[in-house]
């Protein structure tokens, strides 16, 4: 059975990997690209996937909530949060799919046509057969235009990296004046610190907080709705091309590889990919949703200041862990 995959980040590259082992597998990467992004994902995945430990720029067993100048600390039970670069994470993905068997091939998917996929490769328009179709192409996915889908609900988010401000440990901006519906973030990042924030005014507040002087980067994450199409017929979506982003905290990699893990068993043991998805994530998401919904409210304050208290904290943990 040939298998074709357009996008090569976690989700696509973890799909092609998990997939190469029993069929003909074939990953379209556009790209070779440093994705702006905070990079944290859970310690965890590295054991779940038997990934190099070497990719780990920073653990993180600790993090801070920031609301009206009060920082308050929350241990992680252990060093469960690692900071990765996207630029060498991904690309340690593609390769290893590449070593089970997985064909990597760097194109752009223009569209299908009489069901086969066209990749541009070399300005040359080049034909794909396939019997399975995989969208791994992001929040903008170009395979769901292709298909008329409706596009993944989303939102801006501006993003810089900065010499002039250091954090050891991530940060988490509640105020409004800096976080906008959302929260902002200051992770880590070897000798620099990812920041960001949502709209423009937000991430300016947030410069001016942290007396920094950067121009931002605008890119989109998806807001997950609990009516995404993630399939139809033999084409699949996963990652971000199918919002697979937990509301509230945002948190992407460790979900879009998790999500691949499900649709390749989906797809070995021709199971309902939506069915396996929701009995895995689809009560943990809506939670989450239900939470952020709060978070936009003016109970925002409240939420953070219980964070002083133990239980909050191990009750935001845990949840976090568990997820």
């Amino acid at each position: 059975m040939k298998i074709l995959i357009i996008g090569g980040g976690p989700a696509g590259a973890t799909a092609a990997r998990l997939l190469a082992k029993e069929f003909d597998v074939t990953l379209i990467q556009d790209r070779v690209w440093d994705k702006p992004c905070g990079g944290g994902v859970k310690k965890r995945v590295f054991e779940e996937f038997s990934l190099d430990n070497s990719l780990i720029l920073h653990l993180q067993d600790r993090v801070f909530m920031v609301y009206k100048n009060e920082k308050i600390e929350i241990p992680l039970k252990g060093d469960n949060l690692a900071i990765v670069r996207r630029l060498d994470f991904d690309a340690y993905l593609r390769n290893e799919a590449q070593k089970e068997g997985a064909k990597l091939i760097y194109g752009k998917f223009k569209g299908i046509e009489n069901k086969k996929a066209v990749i541009e490769i070399n300005k040359e328009k080049v034909i794909f057969e396939y019997d399975i179709l995989i969208g791994a192409d992001g929040v903008n996915s170009t395979l769901r235009k292709a298909l008329n889908l409706p596009p993944i609900p989303k939102t801006i988010t501006h993003y810089a990296r900065t010499a002039e401000y250091k954090t050891k440990y991530c940060e988490f901006f509640f105020d409004k004046e800096l976080g906008g519906e959302y929260y902002a973030w200051a992770f880590p990042h070897g000798d620099l610190t990812h920041i960001g924030s949502v709209d423009k005014n937000s991430f300016d507040n947030l410069c001016k907080y942290l007396n920094v002087k950067v121009k931002p980067k605008g890119y989109f994450i998806p807001t997950w709705q609990e009516d995404i199409i993630i399939q139809k017929e033999n084409v699949f979506f996963v990652g971000d091309a199918a919002g697979q982003v937990v509301p509230l905290s945002f948190e992407g990699i460790y979900y879009a590889i998790k999500s691949a893990e499900i649709l390749a068993n989906s797809i070995k043991n021709n199971l309902n990919y939506q069915e396996e998805w929701n009995k895995k994530y689809l009560n943990h998401f809506k939670f989450m949703k239900r939470l952020e919904s709060i978070n936009k409210t003016f109970l925002r304050g409240t939420m953070i200041k219980l964070h002083k208290f133990d239980f909050m904290k191990n009750f935001s943990i845990d949840l976090w862990l568990r997820g």
